[in-house]
């Protein structure tokens, strides 16, 4: 059994994190993604739980709150990202998820609450093994300025 360490994100984390995020196509600048790191942990607002086996970060949860008129109020998951050696380690991922859950509780949040890519099977199997339901199939609009 591997030693993984569940823990919140610190502006350190940020070279981990952009690698991550290049694997799945984000080229966001390394510079950047520390800026946000930074900016998000200033805010206090978003949780974000890294996994680190052997001081690298292998895995992460980002959640942000997620208020609406038709609900209590959610944790919205907006990135969850593992290493492809990692991402189909069932008690690994199990763990991150399990402990991001106890942080949006004892934040007083009511659920949490996931959409992804139909393309991240493994994703949707991490969710479904977790207790997750799949409610829909989403389309994802974006505007940028």
């Amino acid at each position: 059994m591997e030693n993984y360490v569940i823990r919140r994100i610190t502006t350190n984390d940020y070279h981990d994190i952009h690698e991550l995020n290049l694997k799945l196509g984000y080229a966001y600048d390394e510079e950047k993604v520390a800026e946000r790191i930074q900016n998000i942990l200033d805010a206090g607002i978003d949780l974000i739980l890294v996994a680190e086996l052997e001081g690298k970060v292998v895995g992460y949860v980002h959640g942000t709150p997620y208020g609406t008129l038709y609900s209590d109020n959610l944790v919205s998951i907006i990135q969850m990202v593992f290493t492809n050696e990692t991402r189909e380690n069932k008690e690994m991922t199990s763990e991150i998820i399990k402990e991001f859950e106890k942080v949006v509780k004892r934040n007083g949040y009511h659920g949490i609450r996931m959409a992804a890519d139909i393309d991240r099977k493994v994703l949707y199997e991490i969710m479904m093994e977790n207790g997750y339901e799949n409610k829909r199939d989403l389309k994802h609009y974006i505007k940028y300025f």
